[in-house]
């Protein structure tokens, strides 16, 4: 196999890795609340701890929960499109290459929910990043009709879920293991369980083939470019994303599923493409967040391994001890600290350790790491003697 081209820095997107960074905060934002408590697993979010409390709780739900896995979701789409773009521009088989990727990925996410979180949301992508294949070729309008489609089809079956059913699909049986259980005991656990991820299928789904047509149109190459577009999309959605969110809020206060779905199938990914559109109006003040992006897979693994021992009891045993107040706090500084950590990584490394592991085992072979090469050492040592005798005359 001969090596593969590596990618410059400057052919990297920056809007696609400020999303993807962004993108990452809100993930680990609505994560914590599973990690660090059974607020989701018994139904209690909004009637934690004192007032003040509750509308943190409340905040998150409205803003952030379902939202931004289904705009990482999108981002996986777009993603997609840029890979296979590139590699046709290169004239290299696409196909093989994907298919290894999403091998990899697969196998990253089942020790990722085996070992460390079973909330594990890579699986899903690996194993429903293969439609994207089947339809990479298929016209814009055919996509979009065929992600309609799926999306309807999601909001009238979720529509017909007892409510009992669907609040009872986390289960709580296993609680006791994330306060009192050691760390062999919950992989047992975990080991038994059926990794089913029924409900996020289909907007994941429409989300992969939403993001497929935008990152065809080159719209991520050039944000600056479609600002009167990206103004104007989220003039329009917000309300009725706000309306949808609202709803969804009100469908578990009133046990009422077709509420939740509407907030579900149709809030949610609204507010994510206004999010979306907010991200891509602001990109170069929002530039700090591409480094967390560019190491997104390496960061989402790292904010499981980090709760988990923090809030489990084979760890700090903290579960369901922090207020949502301090847990909210808990997220900055997680998050800060990972703004920090891939500033310094990719400093001094051209991929994250979890990204350099995914590109070596798709192609078969180590990928070099170090950002400073044998050539630049050398050429940094021309460029200092030149400055060196420059000053000497």
């Amino acid at each position: 196999m001969n090596a593969p081209t590596m990618t410059p820095v400057q052919q990297r997107i920056t809007a696609l890795d400020v999303l993807r960074g962004f993108a990452l905060f809100g993930v680990l934002l609505v994560n914590i609340l599973d990690f660090s408590s059974s607020a989701l697993r018994v139904d209690t979010l909004g009637g934690r701890g004192d007032e003040f409390d509750q509308w943190v709780d409340i905040a998150i739900a409205f803003f952030a929960i379902t939202k931004f896995y289904l705009l990482f979701s999108f981002l996986f789409g777009v993603g997609f499109a840029v890979q296979m773009r590139r590699m046709t521009t290169a004239n290299r088989p696409f196909i093989s290459f994907y298919l290894r990727r999403l091998l990899v990925l697969l196998i990253i996410g089942f020790a990722h929910a085996i070992l460390v979180w079973d909330g594990d949301i890579l699986r899903l992508y690996a194993v429903a990043g293969g439609l994207l294949l089947l339809v990479r070729n298929w016209p814009d309008r055919v996509l979009l009709a065929l992600g309609g489609t799926i999306a309807l089809a999601g909001l009238v079956g979720f529509s017909l879920v007892p409510y009992e059913a669907a609040s009872a699909m986390t289960g709580t049986e296993s609680l006791h293991l994330f306060t009192a259980g050691t760390y062999p005991e919950l992989v047992t656990h975990r080991l038994g369980q059926h990794f089913a991820l029924d409900i996020q299928i289909p907007m994941v789904l429409v989300m992969f083939l939403i993001g497929l047509v935008v990152g065809r149109s080159g719209i991520l190459d050039d944000p600056q470019r479609y600002q009167p577009l990206l103004r104007c999309w989220w003039k329009w959605a917000l309300p009725l994303a706000l309306i949808g969110n609202a709803l969804f809020l009100a469908g578990f206060e009133a046990k009422s599923m077709w509420m939740i779905s509407i907030g579900i199938h149709i809030g949610a990914p609204l507010l994510s493409f206004v999010y979306a559109a907010w991200v891509l109006l602001y990109t170069e003040k929002l530039a700090f967040l591409a480094p967390v992006g560019q190491m997104a897979l390496t960061n989402y693994l790292s904010q499981s391994l980090i709760a988990t021992t923090l809030f489990y009891g084979y760890g700090f045993g903290l579960y369901d001890q922090v207020s949502p107040t301090l847990t909210f706090v808990l997220v900055l500084v997680m998050f800060a600290g990972q703004i920090v950590f891939s500033q310094i990584w990719l400093h001094r490394y051209r991929f994250g350790p979890m990204e350099w592991l995914w590109r070596s085992l798709t192609y078969g072979r180590w990928q070099e790491l170090q950002r400073h090469t044998l050539f630049n050492t050398f050429a940094n040592f021309e460029n200092t003697a030149k400055s060196a005798f420059l000053k000497q005359i």
